[in-house]
């Protein structure tokens, strides 16, 4: 079945004028490859990439939990691009939500008040960058993001505007996890002319979980905002606890909400 007639993505659509062109939305994702990495790291440190919005981190065993993402998406409403994600897990201020593990985070749920806040969104074409800058919010700029997945072994990486490296995770990954678990439910937080939205993305797609293996985190020499969080988040030579990653993910990411009201 061509994925453009496929009932998952026949829903209503509307349009968004941005300074590339007219975009769909919701925006469909009809064949993509998703690499996600999850990193245990300091609550405080978290807290303070979280000090202008109205978010906390979301815990778990007191720890907050950033998210790195990779995306090959070679199908789209958009057209094909890159994108590379980084994110905290968080919840609405005074929410205090406290997972048990990582692994709770991939039950799929639709009405949970935490999701991502985003905080830098690379992504490779202009068309991408003014669609999620512009309708979203979205922190984005467009970079070269080399991204290979043969097997268990891994290579991703971002480089700024300006050609500098920022980072680059590599390695093999761990054991996949034995159990089958659900998908993850993606939902965003990102703010747009000083307003907090809340972005569902639906997605459908056939995973595999495991451990960090011998996967690592460094940091380039630029001195881009994303080198800075990373840096900050104290990510620089960490191993992921966990990753989840896909062959044949599918998505519709829809527009944003204010959760506040």
């Amino acid at each position: 079945m061509n994925p453009r007639n496929d009932p998952f993505f026949d829903v209503p659509k509307t349009v968004a004028a941005t300074t590339e062109g007219e975009v769909q939305l919701p925006i469909s994702y009809f064949d993509a490859s998703h690499y996600m990495a999850l990193f245990r790291v300091d609550a405080a440190k978290a807290a303070a990439k979280l000090r202008d919005v109205p978010l906390e981190p979301v815990l778990v065993s007191g720890k907050a939990v950033a998210i790195l993402s990779f995306f090959k998406y070679r199908e789209t409403s958009l057209g094909p691009y890159d994108e590379v994600g980084l994110a905290l897990l968080a919840t609405l201020r005074g929410h205090g939500q406290v997972l048990r593990s990582l692994t709770d985070l991939l039950q799929q749920t639709r009405d949970e008040s935490w999701g991502s806040f985003v905080l830098d969104l690379p992504v490779s074409t202009p068309r991408a960058r003014a669609a999620g800058c512009e309708i979203w919010g979205y922190p984005k700029f467009v970079g070269r993001l080399p991204i290979e997945l043969s097997g268990a072994q891994f290579c991703g990486r971002v480089f700024d505007p300006d050609g500098r490296l920022i980072l680059e995770l590599s390695g093999e990954r761990g054991s996949v996890v034995p159990e089958s678990l659900p998908d993850m439910a993606l939902v965003t937080y990102s703010m747009h002319h000083g307003q907090l939205l809340r972005t569902r993305v639906e997605t459908r797609a056939t995973c595999a979980t495991s451990g960090g293996g011998s996967l690592q985190l460094h940091l380039g020499d630029s001195p881009h905002r994303m080198a800075r969080n990373l840096a900050d988040l104290g990510l620089d030579g960490q191993t992921p606890k966990l990753l989840q990653t896909s062959d044949d993910f599918q998505s519709l990411l829809f527009a944003g909400t204010n959760p506040l009201g």
